[in-house]
């Protein structure tokens, strides 16, 4: 399930953006969050697994009728693809009518949901 970021998740998403290769210092997770703070079209969401376990994290920024994923998060144990799959499916039923594009490290995860639900129409 998708929770959008608010100030008590705080210490939960540090760690997570802490996975990220490009975010290994405090610095740069806080620079990234005032990232998306600083603009209302960015958002995070935190999302928790079937056992209720924090896992993962999306960074999107909303633009026209487009989603842009920007970080795509899981912790490793959470690490497939059917778990980025399920947080996908969850963040276009929070955003019905964008759609879902990845950016640079995160379309080769969205082509394969894309893909997936190609699959499921047939």
């Amino acid at each position: 399930m998708l929770y959008q970021y608010r100030k008590d998740y705080q210490k939960i998403t540090m760690g997570l953006f802490s996975l990220v290769s490009d975010l290994q210092n405090m610095d740069l997770v806080s620079q990234e969050m005032t990232w998306y703070a600083d603009k209302s079209d960015r958002m995070i969401y935190l999302w928790k697994d079937r056992h209720n376990n924090w896992s993962g994290l999306v960074g999107i920024e909303v633009e026209n009728d487009q989603l842009l994923i920007h970080r795509l998060i899981l912790a490793p144990p959470s690490r497939n693809q059917e778990n980025y799959s399920r947080l996908l499916d969850e963040l276009q039923s929070l955003y019905p009518k964008e759609k879902i594009i990845g950016g640079f490290e995160t379309k080769e995860i969205c082509a394969k949901w894309e893909q997936s639900k190609d699959h499921e129409r047939i």
